[in-house]
């Protein structure tokens, strides 16, 4: 049987052309959508974002209503049910990922609703406790996100969380190699130049196939100046997540290639 690494070297060279040509996000993810099902953890983020992402919606979830921008196919909106979460809205642009989504509820029943939608231009009814947007700006152009902000503070009642997740700007200039299990092609790029650029890349699940991703580049202040201008008055909290050391015990083969790399931002803010 051949090794890991040697599997996703193969990989690499197949999919090398695939991941250099430049998508729309919705094409990417209208044709990768089965890739992204699943109902436990996968691919890297689903072991060094998205928990922490659930532990900061908190223990006490009972009740409260949820927004979820940018859903994809369910699995943080399933995980946040299972937690305790009430009403719950996810909202995707790609219609396969929410087909995908309202078919795993139906089997599920858990109560989730989904639409499919450009989330620049949803405007929900009424508003909910909490809000998230798991891995949805680095899709989204610098203005594009400042609306999205905009639209996520008028949704949250007060005194209710806006909490999102995205690649650590940093990510793309520190790693340059393309090799699992994560990576963004920033060949020829500058911090601060090449802001809404679009970097493609990918993310590698454990089994070692990779799930094509995008990051349009965006620098700190391009986050925090959206959120002021949103209607944010409150200091955010800030968390920049990486693979730790116990982490990558779990899995050295899998986890060590990204030890201490700065790899997502998770900010959580109230209104």
């Amino acid at each position: 049987m051949p090794c890991w690494k040697e599997v996703n070297k193969s990989l690499i060279l197949k999919n090398n052309l695939w991941c250099k040509s430049t998508l729309d996000t919705k094409t990417v993810y209208d044709q990768n959508a089965t890739k992204w099902l699943r109902t436990a953890p996968s691919s890297l983020s689903d072991f060094t974002a998205r928990p922490l992402v659930f532990d900061a919606c908190g223990e006490q979830l009972e009740r409260r209503s949820v927004l979820d921008l940018g859903c994809g196919e369910g699995y943080c909106a399933r995980e946040l049910k299972r937690r305790g979460a009430g009403a719950y809205l996810g909202v995707d642009l790609s219609d396969e990922m929410i087909q995908i989504a309202q078919q795993q509820e139906q089997q599920d029943q858990y109560g989730i609703e989904y639409v499919s939608c450009d989330v620049t231009n949803f405007k929900p009814e009424g508003q909910f406790d909490l809000c998230i947007a798991v891995f949805l700006f680095n899709y989204l152009s610098v203005e594009d996100m400042h609306q999205v902000m905009a639209t996520a503070y008028d949704a949250i009642t007060p005194g209710g969380h806006f909490i999102f997740s995205v690649p650590h700007p940093f990510f793309p200039f520190v790693r340059q190699e393309e090799a699992p299990p994560f990576y963004f092609s920033s060949s020829g790029k500058n911090y601060f130049a090449d802001v809404n650029q679009q970097f493609e890349g990918k993310i590698w699940k454990k089994g070692g196939e990779a799930l094509h991703v995008q990051c349009v580049h965006k620098t700190f202040d391009d986050y925090f100046r959206g959120l002021r201008q949103a209607g944010f008055n409150t200091m955010p909290e800030l968390q920049e997540l990486t693979v730790t050391t116990e982490l990558a015990q779990t899995d050295p083969e899998f986890f060590s290639p990204l030890i201490n790399q700065p790899l997502h931002l998770l900010f959580k803010v109230s209104r």
